[in-house]
């Protein structure tokens, strides 16, 4: 990084063209050699140059000098971030001033993946996205040749975080196991073996994320981390559940409940899920009903971001049920809830099933097909399949052969992009 690159983010910020910034105090062409980094500006360029952007000189002129009052309010932001998030707003107040023009490149970035980590942690995850799209996404890889290894280790885990929530799992798996490398913290390496297997539960690669999810178990336990062991837990018995090894899942979810160690936490919410799933699975529909029912309590008083997926859950278990009036209000209660268009797939699915089994064939294809088409977009293939498989057989059944093929083609392409992403590998 150069100091030309703060420059020209200093002036599109302005909305002002190279012609605006550079305008009696140097040609077009010399300001634009600044920009790219072609020519180092002299210290009385770069102070006109402060005064036309209105920024403190210092931010132009000590670009490699670390302060070291600022690194102790940098290190206070982040022992914040593990310790008091409600705490962090007052203290942002308080430094606002020191915060707003970070001379340092090295301190101004720490602050930026900062800052990043907190809007992840009070779960504004698409302002995250867009702070690491404005803010760090810019620091060219030659920065970093001669940054210090923790700087280094932030950068690439917090990458591994943006490209998880943009959905490039290959990516965010390359990055986190960059920061795996460099990390010596073994709480750090946990969370990472986590996430790691987080993404690739995404890719359908359960074999090899449970490699990664029982290594990040172990260190936990090793830790006396019981929260975090839990959650490892629920995740190696949702792993066993896609893989349909629902004896195995059950160990692992009461395992999950044996390790926490107070009441009511989200892992208790996701562990109540996988266990409702389980009895449902067994037959035993009437304790699976109780348990989700718990379930989508516990989430509504934790203001769990996932209690959708647990009403789903109701939803498909009363549906196997056979207990269509439950089902039917239940699905008319989550309508008002649906916020995009994979939730409102979810549900026309379930609704479509109600129509078939009502003998309302029209709204049953009606809802089927909205539900493939906003499943297709979502590129959610795993329930896209499981839904084109359904259709097809409906106009199998009743000899509309050509509607029967194109549903099957697309349910053998949602069966090819699972399995090319499928890579195996061994627990």
């Amino acid at each position: 990084m150069h100091i030309g690159s703060r420059i020209r983010r200093l002036r599109e910020s302005r909305s002002l063209t190279q012609k605006d910034a550079s305008f009696g105090i140097i040609s077009t062409s010399h300001y634009s050699n600044i920009e790219s980094g072609r020519f180092e500006p002299s210290s009385d360029v770069l102070e006109l140059l402060a005064e036309r952007l209105d920024v403190p000189i210092a931010y132009f002129q000590r670009v490699h000098e670390d302060d070291a009052g600022l690194q102790k309010i940098l290190t206070e932001y982040e022992e914040l971030l593990s310790s008091d998030l409600k705490g962090i707003p007052g203290f942002l107040n308080k430094h606002r001033r020191q915060l707003a023009y970070i001379s340092s490149i090295h301190q101004e970035i720490l602050f930026h993946l900062l800052k990043y980590t907190e809007l992840v942690k009070v779960g504004q995850i698409l302002e995250a996205q867009a702070y690491y799209s404005s803010e760090i996404a810019y620091i060219p890889q030659t920065f970093f040749e001669n940054a210090s290894r923790l700087l280094i280790e932030k950068y690439t885990y917090i990458s591994g975080l943006f490209y998880y929530f943009n959905k490039d799992y290959q990516a965010s798996i390359s990055h986190f196991q960059d920061a795996l490398h460099l990390t010596r913290v073994e709480s750090l390496s946990a969370k990472i073996n986590y996430n790691i297997s987080l993404a690739l539960y995404k890719l359908y690669d359960y074999g090899t994320a449970h490699v990664y999810a029982k290594r990040a178990k172990h260190q936990y336990i090793h830790l006396h981390d019981w929260a975090k062991s839990g959650d490892c837990y629920n995740l190696i018995a949702a792993l066993y559940l896609d893989q349909h090894k629902v004896k195995e899942a059950r160990q692992y979810i009461d395992k999950g409940f044996s390790v926490l160690r107070i009441p009511m936490t989200t892992t208790h919410g996701w562990l109540y899920h996988n266990l409702a799933y389980v009895l449902m699975e067994e037959n035993n529909y009437a304790q699976a009903l109780k348990t989700v029912n718990q379930c989508i309590e516990m989430k509504k008083q934790l203001k769990c971001t996932t209690l959708f997926d647990s009403q789903l859950l109701k939803l498909r278990i009363l549906f196997q049920h056979g207990d269509q009036l439950a089902l039917r209000e239940s699905m008319n209660r989550l309508q008002s809830t649906i916020e995009n268009d994979l939730d409102q797939a979810n549900l026309d699915y379930y609704e479509g099933k109600l129509y078939h089994a009502l003998g309302e064939y029209d709204l049953y294809e009606q809802k089927m097909r909205n539900c493939i088409r906003h499943l297709h977009a979502n590129e959610d293939w795993k329930k896209l399949k499981d839904a084109a498989q359904d259709i097809s057989l409906y106009y199998e059944s009743i000899k509309k052969y050509k509607n029967a093929y194109k549903f099957q083609e697309l349910c053998i392409e949602a069966y090819k992009r699972l399995t090319m992403e499928v890579k195996g590998g061994v627990e």
